[in-house]
């Protein structure tokens, strides 16, 4: 039966495996000292954390904005208060002008109206020409200048009032501001403080990190360097057995003693193989003839004989 593309693939992976684990045993039985294979990267390769520090600008302007919503509610205050006051203030000049007009009137009409009763008792007594009706007119003009007089220095009294709470409260508003202002550059200088800190608390942190790290690789250097002596020391003494057993038995038999253990690796990877896979395994190439040697043709022999067919 044809073996599928997908399973020649699939023993071919096999068959790598087994080779390692033959390769084991050269290594096991080996009469030189073999280089170390540590499992170990030669370094920890750890990546180093870096500072970039902000600059005075930066930081400034990160003050700036972080006092900024605190101030913008204050702020808005003052101008509303500064800003109602003014209101007020052109509200009450409006009433004062319209008060000025309409006592203005109200003496005009009074003018009038004496006037014409001046005129009338000057009618019905026959006065006309009588010196008494320019003495009355006299008075009632008098009057109505008394009148306007008393009126012009209450308006001026109130408008020299009106002024004074126009300036009073834009000194109050430019007070207020400055001292918003002194207020904000202070709240600057602590939140830059604050930052400026943080920044160096930043640094420091990093630097310990970094020297945590350099520390940490100079400690994986002396283990490693540690572990490969050690390894080294083992592949000595191996190799040194390994002489030893090979005086012991000779030549012939130790190359017999290696090749009956990968012997015993081939038997124990083929068995769960159909006898056509295994078959197909010996026609990869020739690893498995020169790594068995005498034991080759009785390996062939079991996968010709043991393995089930299929």
């Amino acid at each position: 039966m044809a073996l599928s593309s997908q399973r020649l693939l699939e023993l071919q992976q096999l068959y790598m495996q087994l080779k390692d684990r033959c390769r084991l045993v050269d290594d096991k039985y080996s009469l030189t000292t073999l280089e170390p294979n540590l499992d170990l990267p030669p370094t920890l390769n750890l990546e180093k954390l870096v500072y970039t520090p902000k600059t005075e600008a930066e930081m400034t302007e990160i003050a700036e904005s972080e006092v900024a919503a605190a101030m913008i509610a204050k702020e808005r205050n003052v101008e509303q208060n500064y800003s109602t006051k003014l209101k007020n203030i052109s509200l009450q000049k409006d009433k004062l002008n319209s008060r000025l007009t309409e006592q203005t009137l109200e003496a005009q009409k009074k003018l009038s109206d004496e006037q014409a009763e001046i005129q009338r008792k000057v009618v019905d007594n026959g006065l006309y020409f009588s010196t008494v009706a320019y003495r009355y007119n006299e008075l009632a003009q008098k009057r109505y200048g008394d009148k306007l007089t008393e009126i012009g220095k209450s308006a001026s009294e109130t408008r020299n009032l009106l002024t004074k709470q126009e300036t009073d409260a834009e000194q109050l508003y430019n007070l207020s501001l400055a001292s918003l202002e002194e207020e904000r550059q202070a709240r600057i200088r602590v939140a830059y403080q604050k930052l400026s800190e943080k920044e160096g608390k930043l640094r420091v942190s990093i630097e310990k990190y970094n020297n945590g790290l350099e520390e940490k690789e100079q400690k994986y250097q002396y283990s490693r360097a540690k572990a490969y002596e050690s390894a080294l020391r083992a592949q000595e003494n191996k190799a040194l057995k390994n002489a030893e057993l090979y005086a012991q038995l000779g030549e012939s038999e130790y190359n017999r003693l290696i090749e009956k253990e990968k012997y015993a690796i081939c038997t124990d990877v083929f068995s769960p193989l159909t006898r056509s896979e295994g078959q197909a395994i010996l026609q990869f190439d020739s690893f498995l003839k020169n790594n068995l040697g005498s034991y080759y043709s009785t390996f062939a022999e079991w996968v010709n004989s043991v393995l089930p067919a299929g």
